[in-house]
């Protein structure tokens, strides 16, 4: 049986993570293996592990919101919270996970799916959060400006992408795909300083 679009586009997208992740935590040991040698830091090698450690959290992100999950799969508090302080790191957001149980995969999936279609309406950051009430999640964000595009928006409720989806919007198609699922379909709300998805 041929593989369907979003699973081939999860195969392709943990392969790239799993082949990405040993070279670049390769780096960082050797990083830290420099600094335990007793060299000096230089603004050189403070710029390159800098830059190192913020791939790592990126593919470590990338791995969970587009790549492939299991239903058997969970995924523990502490180890969630990690991946989102990694990733939001010196950026312009702060993201908040306040669900205290191990989730399944698939949910998680969703959820930091759902993240990165807040961030695309908060041009100048802001504050999300993550909470999941009696089987319900709910991701929101707070900012001082909310510019959101309707016809980019409106494939979370049709489930139909439009042609000009552009690579940094794929989570937009994704993430109705990724609820359908789980027997769930993504609804959203928008005033003018929150946003925030349903599923």
């Amino acid at each position: 049986m041929a593989q369907d679009p979003l699973s081939l586009a999860k195969l392709i997208a943990s392969r790239i993570c799993h082949d990405l992740i040993s070279p670049v935590g390769a780096i960082a040991n050797g990083m830290e293996l420099m600094a335990l040698s007793g060299g000096d830091n230089t603004p050189e090698l403070d710029l390159i592990s800098d830059s190192v450690a913020g791939a790592n959290a990126r593919i470590k992100f990338y791995r969970v919101a587009l790549g492939l999950s299991s239903s058997e799969q969970k995924l523990g508090r502490s180890e969630i919270s990690k991946i989102l302080d990694d990733y939001y790191k010196d950026t312009r957001f702060h993201c908040d996970w306040d669900t205290q149980d191990d989730c399944p995969r698939p949910e998680v999936q969703a959820a930091f799916l759902a993240l990165l279609c807040l961030a695309t309406a908060l041009p100048t950051g802001g504050q999300l959060r993550v909470t999941k009430f009696e089987g319900v999640w709910t991701m929101s964000a707070e900012a001082a400006m909310i510019r959101t595009d309707d016809a980019l928006w409106a494939t979370l409720t049709s489930g139909i992408a439009p042609e000009t989806l552009k690579p940094a919007e794929v989570q937009f198609a994704m993430l109705p795909e990724c609820t359908s699922a789980l027997a769930r379909r993504p609804t959203y709300q928008v005033s003018d300083t929150a946003i925030q998805i349903t599923f």
